[in-house]
């Protein structure tokens, strides 16, 4: 048995419950028997908080602390197990060491960056299968990012994806109303809406002493992303360079790019990358949930290859880092929002561009239940932007046979629908929208 991981098992079991107010996520992560739970997701998204929420509603249920374990492999006093030919095993041998009746029960393993750990995949599996538990990993780091983690596990783990918080978490973390029913409620969430939009969803954001904080702790956040999930682990050759694509990816959210318009603006500025190495570079950062990329929507692949794609952050107000907020962008900002939410739900999302080059913002979901969305921060009276919004929708849905699709605007709120076909047009204000998507 080993005394120093006794000794933190022990420590742990004291103090399984969190110091800090946790917030409860919407997202309802369930485990598979004899499969190990993978969390993943951008770093400081809330995972290992997830953690200290299941371990707090395991023990209000009545399971003894005793049953569950949970380790930190970031803890330096664990070093040994990183080392060549050390043997996780001990981990196991430990805790049953100091409980042998724990054998015949349920016993729930938390470990969290457990890829620190030497062979802790073999380990892993081999604990699933010997013994009567449940695992629940999570971690990102320069050595393994999180979607590798499955990946080790092949068929013996169930992944799910943890993402910044939604609207109705951001509610729920700043102590505002959840539903709107009544005038108060109403105008307490669209003050909320208001917040959302400045402050964004990285839990840590909205605990910051200051908003002038902000900007360095997103550009932080970003710089970690890129030095521990991608320079270290793939020994990149050109960290200048991969900077310099993130600042220009970041600073075009929601907007269409193309790998030879990025090369050549980056060898504009003296920053040569080939195609290649640029579309590996955009490949990585998708995988670390730092950007999401969207292609246009078609069954041929070489359609979607030789059209441009759109770009999206993680979190909306993540890109102040890069770009200032101001009210000729606050539009992007929106579009950044929704496709989040519609991202929560869904890998497969598109966008349009109809016959007669129009382009629609989002095309969501299979042929059989496919829904279009436009979004716009606000139509206005003007009839031309009405216009701009209203005519692709239209010539969208009669290309598609749909009845009605959606206009997700900030504040606006109305059902419009066309004289000559009968297409309804719904404007939905975006406060009400992302409270039921």
């Amino acid at each position: 048995m080993n005394e120093m991981l006794r000794l933190i098992i022990a420590e742990q079991q004291k103090h399984l419950r969190s110091q800090f107010p946790v917030i409860p996520r919407d997202i309802q992560i369930l485990a598979v028997p004899r499969k190990a739970t993978v969390i993943i997701g951008i770093r400081r998204s809330g995972k290992s908080t997830w953690q200290h929420e299941k371990m707090e509603s395991l023990l209000d249920d009545g399971v003894d602390a005793e049953n569950i374990c949970y380790i930190d492999f970031s803890d330096d006093r664990l070093d040994f197990l990183r080392l060549e030919g050390s043997d996780p095993t001990v981990i196991a041998d430990t805790y049953y060491g100091m409980y042998p009746q724990k054998h015949e029960q349920r016993v729930y393993f938390f470990f969290d960056e457990l890829q620190y750990v030497n062979r802790w995949a073999q380990f892993v599996n081999r604990l699933q299968t010997t013994q009567l538990c449940e695992v629940y990993i999570t971690g990102s780091s320069a050595k393994l990012l999180s979607k590798e983690i499955a990946t080790e596990l092949g068929g013996r783990t169930f992944t799910w994806e943890m993402f910044p918080f939604s609207f109705k978490e951001f509610l729920r973390a700043t102590g505002k109303p959840q539903a709107i029913t009544d005038i108060a409620s109403r105008d307490a969430i669209i003050g909320a809406f208001d917040e959302y939009v400045e402050k964004g969803g990285m839990p840590e954001r909205l605990v910051l002493p200051k908003s002038s904080m902000a900007p360095i702790y997103f550009q932080n956040l970003v710089d970690d992303v890129i030095s521990r999930d991608i320079l270290l682990r793939y020994n990149i050759q050109h960290p200048v360079q991969l900077k310099r694509l993130v600042h220009l990816l970041m600073s075009s959210y929601s907007r269409l790019f193309t790998v030879n318009k990025l090369k050549q603006r980056l060898a504009g500025e003296r920053n040569r990358l080939s195609p290649e190495l640029i579309s590996d570079y955009i490949e990585k950062l998708v995988d670390c949930y730092l950007i999401f990329t969207v292609p246009i929507r078609s069954y041929n692949t070489a359609i979607q290859s030789v059209n441009p794609r759109k770009v999206y952050c993680v979190d909306h107000a993540l890109v102040q880092a890069y770009c200032r907020a101001t009210s000729e962008n606050s539009g992007l900002v929106l579009e950044n929002m929704v496709f989040m939410a519609l991202r929560r739900v869904s890998e497969h999302i598109y966008y349009y561009k109809t016959s007669q080059g129009d382009e629609i913002d989002f095309a969501v979901g299979p042929d059989s239940d496919i829904r279009l969305i436009q979004v716009s921060w606000s139509l206005g009276k003007d009839e031309r932007t009405r216009e701009r919004e209203l005519s692709p929708l239209l010539v969208g849905m009669k290309e598609l046979g749909l009845q009605e699709s959606w206009i997700i605007t900030a504040y606006e709120e109305e059902d419009f629908t066309d004289g000559k076909t009968g297409r309804t047009i719904h404007i939905v204000p975006a406060y009400v929208w992302l409270l039921q998507a």
